[in-house]
């Protein structure tokens, strides 16, 4: 592959330039000129169209992730996520159980609240049962949910009466005047 100098190309310029400016002067013969070896510009333009076509070819990338516990970091993480999620799981099997004693508390509660007294008897019979028997605490359950809402119906029927009788008394005011 011959190499094409500047130089030779800047006068193959100098010559074109001059006669094209003899040309647009006079109409005299033109000088055939002399062309310099173009193999290296097909050599090139060869070279050019293999790295375009190898280019343009799709490119694959496989990517994989080893783990392996020859690395100590690998070994490491995996136990300490492995232990995080014992603690998660001994975490929350202990809030459920300390949710369901507030439950039972509050169901407690709720039943003393519902009988009016709470004597030393109760308090032991209600343990009693809260611990040893399921079913009666279902009934319970019950007898409290019905004792609430019969309460909330005796309040709503009571607001009613009052509100009838402001009403009637501004009735009785309005007459009076």
């Amino acid at each position: 592959m011959s190499r094409i100098d500047i130089n030779e190309i800047y006068t193959l310029f100098e010559e074109i330039k001059e006669l094209i400016k003899s040309k647009e002067g006079n109409n005299t013969e033109v000088k055939e000129i002399e062309l310099p070896d173009l193999s290296a510009i097909t050599a090139l333009s060869d070279k050019l169209d293999r790295t375009i076509e190898q280019v343009s070819k799709p490119i694959s990338t496989e990517h994989r992730h080893v783990f392996s516990f020859a690395s100590s970091k690998t070994f490491i993480g995996v136990i300490v996520l492995g232990v995080m999620c014992i603690l998660s799981l001994f975490t929350v099997i202990y809030k459920q159980k300390e949710a369901d004693s507030l439950k039972d508390n509050d169901l407690k509660y709720r039943y003393i609240h519902m009988m009016g007294e709470a004597t030393p008897s109760l308090l032991i019979s209600l343990d009693s049962i809260f611990k040893y028997n399921t079913n009666s605490v279902k009934d319970i359950r019950k007898d409290v949910v019905s004792y609430e809402k019969a309460v909330v119906e005796r309040a709503k029927r009571l607001e009613k009466a009052r509100i009838k009788e402001l009403e009637a008394e501004k009735l009785r005011e309005g007459m009076d005047l």
